[in-house]
């Protein structure tokens, strides 16, 4: 048999494709690509947003991830189940009324108190001769009356020769004058051993009108200005002395608890070794009225009494101060508690801030099964606040009110859920799907 034309053949390929076309059904041909795109589209929850369990890529609606292709999942925000609550570690506090107090916390250094320092001063001039062992010390008391320093004066010769003279004319006014003049020159006690009918005598004992305790910064000098064979001059200070019982404490409080701060204010005084020190009086004795530019704080000179025995100059101590704030969130008498005002206070933990913006994630309701429902509160606050176990709360102007509970661990987490589902949140407060504001020129 002969083959058929080429052509004959390609006639016969097209009309059995034809045929076999037609009989096939329209589902082998077709695929209702068109069909599943509409009801995918139709299926997608408007505003909803679906991440990868990766966190590769996050989108608006469901499917396989196209990055790692695993299924994406619809994330909720601000709905926990008991479960997913255990896992992130959520816990809560509920929001409490009660007076705004706080304990202020400052460290500094003790120092002596200066009010109490007091200079011997020599009244006449002279040469030392000799500088005794008193002053050589200063970790002792020296006592009124001791001795300091020995002078050779010639001009306490000449009114001593002076007062034996009149006391042999018995000139009364002139023997009045001399001893005054002694007096003056604290040498009283050489004008009456000369009435006594003692002699002449060539040096005379410099001693101390009053009690204190030399300090150590002055030994250096001392050693100088006080050496044998040095000429003292009337009226130059010898040597200072401090009442080592009163002591002086400087702190440095931030400028916004300074203002809650008053003078006449009691202080309870701690250091590291001795711990709380009850037993020491202190007063808040001067607030700067001036801001250190550097330290952004005040200084708040304490005066301490009773303190030498268990504090010595330059001992690091802390000072703790009771505050109170009224209703005007002004400083009130942390001793009166009817000038407390009240407030809505939270923890600070529970506070998500951007420095301008402050939120808290509230429970608005829990369902039967124990799904917590969070929301978002936008907060106005007030100060804050440090209380005597060293918890941080905030003054709540408003947004949060007594009663309401609020999360105090893993409000992040809730908040960064919320973001991943473009509702609103601490960065995004209308949500970060809503569409951005037009530029204002």
């Amino acid at each position: 048999m002969r083959p058929l034309p080429s052509w004959l053949s390609v006639i016969a390929g097209l009309v059995a494709g034809a045929v076999t076309v037609a009989l096939l059904p329209a589902e082998a041909l077709f695929t209702a690509t068109a069909h599943n795109g509409h009801a995918e589209r139709t299926a997608v929850e408007p505003g909803a947003r679906y991440a990868c369990p990766m966190m590769d890529f996050i989108g608006d609606k469901p499917g396989n991830c196209p990055v790692c292709g695993m299924k994406m999942t619809k994330v909720t925000a601000g709905e926990l189940t008991r479960e997913q609550t255990r896992r992130m570690g959520v816990e809560t506090s509920v929001v409490k009324s009660g007076p705004a107090t706080a304990t202020v916390r400052a460290y500094g250094s003790a120092e002596y108190d200066h009010r109490f320092t007091r200079v011997v001063i020599p009244r006449v001039a002279g040469r030392v001769v000799k500088r005794f062992e008193t002053t050589f010390d200063d970790r002792e008391t020296l006592a009124e009356g001791a001795p300091v320093v020995e002078l050779y004066s010639e001009i306490v010769i000449a009114a001593q020769a002076e007062l034996q003279a009149a006391l042999k004319l018995n000139d009364a006014p002139l023997l009045a004058a001399l001893r005054a003049r002694f007096a003056r020159w604290n040498l009283a006690g050489v004008a009456q051993a000369i009435t006594d009918g003692a002699a002449v005598q060539d040096t005379v004992v410099i001693t101390s009108p009053f009690s204190g305790q030399l300090l150590q910064d002055d030994l250096a000098m001392l050693n100088e200005s006080l050496s044998v064979g040095r000429e003292v001059m009337p009226d130059t200070p010898l040597l200072r002395l401090v009442d080592p019982d009163k002591l002086t404490l400087v702190v440095h409080v931030p400028e916004t608890r300074a203002g809650w701060i008053a003078a006449g204010q009691s202080v309870l005084i701690e250091s590291d070794d001795a711990g709380p020190l009850p037993q020491i009086k202190a007063v808040v004795a001067r607030v700067a009225p001036e801001i250190n530019p550097s330290l952004r704080a005040r200084e708040v000179r304490i005066h301490l009494s009773g303190a030498r025995s268990l504090l010595s100059p330059g001992s690091l101590v802390g000072a703790r101060l009771q505050v109170a704030l009224g209703a005007d969130l002004k400083p009130a008498n942390p001793l009166d508690a009817a000038t407390w005002g009240r407030f809505a206070l939270v923890p600070k933990t529970a506070v998500l801030s951007t420095g301008v913006r402050h939120v808290a994630w509230k429970i608005s309701g829990r369902d039967a099964g124990g799904r917590a429902h969070f929301s978002l509160a936008p907060l106005a606050l007030g100060p804050r606040l440090e209380d005597e176990n060293g918890n941080d709360l905030y003054v709540v102007r408003a947004g949060l009110s007594p009663g309401d509970e609020v999360a105090t661990q893993g409000a992040f987490l809730i908040d960064s859920q919320a973001q991943l589902a473009g509702t609103p949140s601490l960065l995004y407060p209308l949500g970060a799907t809503a569409p951005a504001p037009a530029h204002a020129h």
